[in-house]
């Protein structure tokens, strides 16, 4: 195995994936990367068991295929000291790694590529392309529903779901619900997985990129998704979502229209002497007015007030004013619609002309 590669196109590549690498003493091999190199491309992979990145590098000069695995941290300090448009060249030799770059030389050592668990076996059910800039959007909307460490362990992940002609992203933890569509221009195999919390945030990060056209194919237990020269593969959580289309309002009467900026900033001041346990507020609407008050353990009380239009029943509710802040916070429209279910135990909440992403929240109890 040898290849020369420019330093800065090798750095650019091995910060997109060694976030994965990790300090594990029974499995030292998941502290490496996976070198490999045939018919003109170089391939870097990292894993930790449960996601992989692999970016993959064209090379025009002359090389010598094969495959090594070496300690990720070491060669991306070793390159990011080195000038940006040196040479560096590697070479295998007697299982060591020969790394040298104008007056430099180092020699690393390796473990088998044998060794290295990688994602090489994947059998697609379904297939699709979508922009990333849509994908990257539809995981925003909903991410920060996810369940953490819940015991439940479909709620820590996110549903992704192929249903009438629609794509869906849908997160829980069983006190609020986050959802978003996107319409597919093709008709492919249905398909509904759960992605875990954890991949779903890389995948978020990797999708801070121009606007591209991904492919995405989905496994029997796994999905991949083919973004530029990087590929990115995680295990898929197995069990059965909730029925969230049971939570969702089946009618939606007498709408509660608010300024997004008036509401938000009332709820920060409200907040403030909220009860640290709970997060608990009060809303009470009435006559044209929006009421928000707080008040903790200390005795201390808040009161904020706004105007809005509206002239229904009186309607008086307890909520988490950081769930209602979250989905403040990812509606960009100028006004957030609120609509209460009959049993007033929860409430429905979308964006002013936007049906394509809708929020609930448990209600507290009064």
């Amino acid at each position: 195995m040898k290849f020369t590669i420019q330093n800065d196109i090798l750095v650019e590549n091995l910060k997109k994936i060694t976030r994965l690498l990790i300090k594990n003493v029974s499995f030292p091999i998941l502290e490496n990367i996976l070198i490999q190199i045939e018919n003109g491309i170089l391939s870097l992979t990292t894993t930790n068991l449960e996601i992989e990145l692999v970016s993959k590098i064209k090379i025009i000069t002359k090389y010598t295929p094969g495959k090594i695995t070496i300690s990720g941290r070491k060669i991306l300090n070793i390159c990011r000291n080195l000038s940006e448009k040196s040479e560096v060249k590697m070479q295998l030799k007697e299982k060591k790694m020969y790394v040298s770059c104008e007056n430099s030389n180092y020699i690393l050592s390796t473990l088998s590529a044998d060794d290295f668990p990688n994602h090489q076996n994947f059998n697609h059910i379904s297939n699709f392309h979508i922009s990333s800039n849509i994908l990257k959007e539809m995981i925003e909307k909903t991410e920060f529903s996810m369940g953490k460490q819940d015991v439940r362990y479909y709620l820590n992940g996110m549903l992704l779901e192929k249903k009438d002609n629609f794509l869906r992203s849908v997160a829980t933890d069983g006190y609020r619900l986050a959802i978003s569509y996107s319409k597919l221009e093709k008709d492919i195999n249905f398909f509904s997985i759960i992605i875990p919390s954890k991949a779903v945030m890389e995948l978020s990060r990797l999708l801070n990129t121009q606007v591209q056209l991904l492919n995405i194919l989905i496994g029997t237990n796994s999905i991949r998704i083919y973004i530029k020269d990087l590929i990115f593969t995680t295990q898929l959580i197995e069990g059965e979502y909730p029925d969230y289309e049971s939570v969702l309002f089946k009618e939606k009467k007498n709408p509660i229209i608010a300024n997004c900026t008036l509401l938000k900033k009332s709820l920060l001041r409200a907040a403030i002497l909220a009860h640290e346990k709970f997060c608990g507020i009060e809303i009470k609407i009435e006559k044209n007015k929006f009421k928000v008050l707080s008040d903790n353990q200390e005795e201390e009380t808040a009161e904020d007030l706004f105007d809005i239009n509206y002239l229904g029943d009186t309607i008086e509710i307890s909520i988490n004013v950081y769930y209602l802040l979250d989905v403040i916070n990812n509606i960009k429209s100028e006004n957030i619609i609120l609509f209460l279910n009959k049993s007033k135990s929860s409430i429905q909440i979308e964006a002013e002309n936007n049906s394509l992403n809708a929020y609930i929240i448990m209600l507290l109890k009064r």
